[in-house]
This record gives structure tokens, C-alpha cells and sequence, in this order.
């Protein structure tokens, strides 16, 4: 009688355990609020990166607040695309600050920029600081620190 009790009590951990791990490993789980912005965020950054590499201009302008002080930072963005013929940029995330709307991405990059395929490329690396703002769309709402655009007035 008491194998059969503990037989009985194995028979329901075990099914109670499974039905647990199917729950866990189930394909249709719920992303919290926050980790659906985190992803935002990373996206936005990459999104930044490969369009500047890509040099689309408008698509550049359409992940910016539109803020008088941008007017200066998509003039020297528009002139390394006039300068120079290919652009190579990597971009590593190195810190999230996220605080209400306001998002710091501490960053860290190299590039190069070759004006035409015979010349030999400028290298250049650095770290900087992408501010960016909101929940659902993130938008670029500053820049600090050494930044990868403007490499033409340099």
C-alpha cells in the first residue's frame, strides 16, 4: 500500500512538473512592456547605424525629433554622403540608461569612410552617447560625445 501512495504521489510531480515545463517552454509567451521598448531601443540604434552606412538620408531624418539643433547634425550628415562613396560603420551597444521617456545609449563604434574604391579609407573609432526618446516610437533627441557623423568637417 505505501509503494502504491508513493507511486501515486511520483505519478502527480511528475505530471504536475510537465505541465510546468510546457508552460515555460511554450512559443506563444507574453514579452513584459519593458522588454518589448529595450528591443525598441536596440532596434532603433541598429536601424540608425545600417541607414547612415546605407546613406539614406530621409530615412535618417525620419528616426530624429524634429529639433532646431538637428539642423547642424543632418548638414554634416548629408556632407559625408556628398564626401564620401562607401561607409563602413559597426556600432556596439555598451549601456542602456532608460529614465521615463529619455533613453541613453552609451555606444561604442569604429567606421570607415573611402571616398572612391582605389583610396585608401578613413579609419576612425570612438565612443559616444545616443539620447533618444520615447515608449512606442523611438526617436534620436541627441547626440554627446565623439560620433561617427560629420566625418567630412573633420
Amino acid at each position: 500500500m505505501v509503494r502504491y501512495r508513493l507511486s501515486l504521489i511520483s505519478l502527480l510531480l511528475i505530471l504536475v512538473m510537465t505541465a510546468a515545463g510546457c508552460q515555460f517552454f511554450s512559443s506563444d509567451k507574453k514579452v513584459s512592456a519593458d522588454h518589448a521598448r529595450f528591443e525598441r531601443i536596440v532596434q532603433a540604434v541598429e536601424t540608425l547605424r545600417s541607414t547612415y552606412e546605407q546613406q539614406k538620408f530621409d530615412a535618417i531624418q525620419k528616426l530624429m525629433l524634429p529639433l532646431q539643433g538637428f539642423q547642424q547634425l543632418e548638414g554634416r550628415i548629408q556632407r559625408d554622403f556628398d564626401t564620401y562613396a562607401t561607409i563602413s560603420l559597426r556600432v556596439a551597444i555598451e549601456r542602456i540608461y532608460i529614465k521615463r521617456e529619455q533613453i541613453k545609449v552609451n555606444v561604442r563604434w569604429d567606421g570607415a569612410w573611402r571616398r572612391s574604391p582605389a583610396e585608401t579609407p578613413v579609419v576612425e573609432s570612438g565612443h559616444g552617447v545616443w539620447v533618444w526618446q520615447g515608449t512606442k516610437d523611438i526617436l534620436l533627441a541627441g547626440v554627446e560625445g565623439a560620433m561617427p557623423f560629420g566625418k567630412a568637417d573633420r
